[in-house]
């Protein structure tokens, strides 16, 4: 399968505070982690929509996004990512990305292509260090874990140009403030999440990621 490349560095903090509140945008910038935060990683898993597409606009490809489940914690409910936290186990950043994506949606490890990092992101709620991969799926099966995955969907990559963006209130801080987001059909996709999905597409848009097979 042709897979998409990385032909320079993606726009990284930037195109991340793109999709951040206001608030919270210097601190995107600046890019500090605070010592003790637990690290964390997340897959952004590409699909083309059919054979035809694999070497077309990747904004046409698709992304896949879980709803979590309810749960005693910062991200209950939100629409994500698959990934989580790492363990002692594993051996790298990306395998924690697959075992996690693994257990939550049923997506096997062997059926990834590693295309590379984005920019690593601090999210206060929870003290986690993400760092995001992007992959393409050749699995066309998800068996999502109802402990942990509420419902899926693939989403168009071209749905997230920060233009697109709405402004709408959100409990942060124990009050209603306001972040940018994107809506599609049932889903809200704001804050971490978007931040990242703002990196993607942005560095789409300006070459870093290519259409067709890895160098």
């Amino acid at each position: 399968m042709a897979a998409p490349f990385f032909s320079h560095a993606p726009p990284g903090r930037k195109a991340q505070a793109a999709m951040a509140p206001a608030d919270r945008r210097a601190a995107v910038l600046d890019g500090k982690t605070p010592a003790g935060a637990a690290e964390a990683a997340v897959l952004l898993l590409l699909n083309p929509d059919d054979e035809k597409m694999r070497d077309r606009d990747l904004l046409e490809w698709s992304v896949l996004l879980i709803r979590r489940n309810e749960y005693p914690g910062a991200h209950s409910g939100q629409i994500s990512f698959p990934g989580g936290r790492r363990e002692d186990n594993d051996e790298s950043l990306w395998e924690t990305a697959c075992r996690e994506t693994f257990e939550e949606t049923g997506i096997p490890a062997d059926s990834l292509k590693k295309i590379g990092p984005l920019t690593s992101l601090y999210i206060p709620p929870s003290n986690f260090l993400v760092h995001p991969f992007v992959a393409v799926s050749a699995s066309t099966e998800i068996r999502p874990d109802p402990r942990e995955v509420v419902d899926y969907k693939k989403i168009p990559l071209r749905v997230f140009d920060p233009e697109a963006s709405v402004l709408l209130d959100f409990e942060r801080g124990g009050e209603k403030r306001p972040a940018p987001a994107w809506t599609y059909e049932d889903y809200v996709i704001w804050g971490a999440t978007a931040m990242i999905l703002s990196e993607l597409c942005l560095g789409i848009r300006e070459g870093a990621l290519k259409p067709g097979t890895a160098r």
